[in-house]
């Protein structure tokens, strides 16, 4: 079960997948998206894009779990990009001085519009 506030929707085409990640991405909610990485480089994804345009806070843990997943897309020969979230969210990945060391890249067009699925 995802905890309150927080929901991962994945979109996907094949092996490629974008998950919309919403609400709260901090220490009660990483462990999800961990396993929803860990089960999707597991499954063969080619390619993984966290779009974080939706997070309205991340901490410390969330940014944790960003990394873990980069460092299991490459073990398992993924490509993992982002898509930047809002002022707070990116100002995590500044002053940790990540930001320029992750692959992040600009959205094709605005936020699909749909149903948020939370993902357990």
């Amino acid at each position: 079960m995802e905890p309150d506030g927080f929901a991962i929707e994945d979109r996907h085409a094949g092996r490629r997948h974008t998950l919309l990640l919403s609400g709260e991405l901090d220490m009660a909610s990483a462990p999800a998206l961990e396993e929803a990485l860990q089960q999707l480089c597991e499954a063969g994804a080619q390619e993984l894009v966290l779009d974080l345009r939706e997070l309205s806070f991340m901490d410390s843990s969330g940014l944790n779990a960003i990394v873990k997943g980069r460092a299991l897309c490459e073990e398992h020969r993924c490509d993992l990009a982002l898509i930047p979230g809002r002022r707070p969210v990116q100002r995590v990945f500044e002053v940790t001085q990540l930001l320029d060391r992750l692959p992040f890249r600009k959205a094709a067009g605005p936020r699909p519009a749909g149903r948020r699925t939370p993902r357990s």
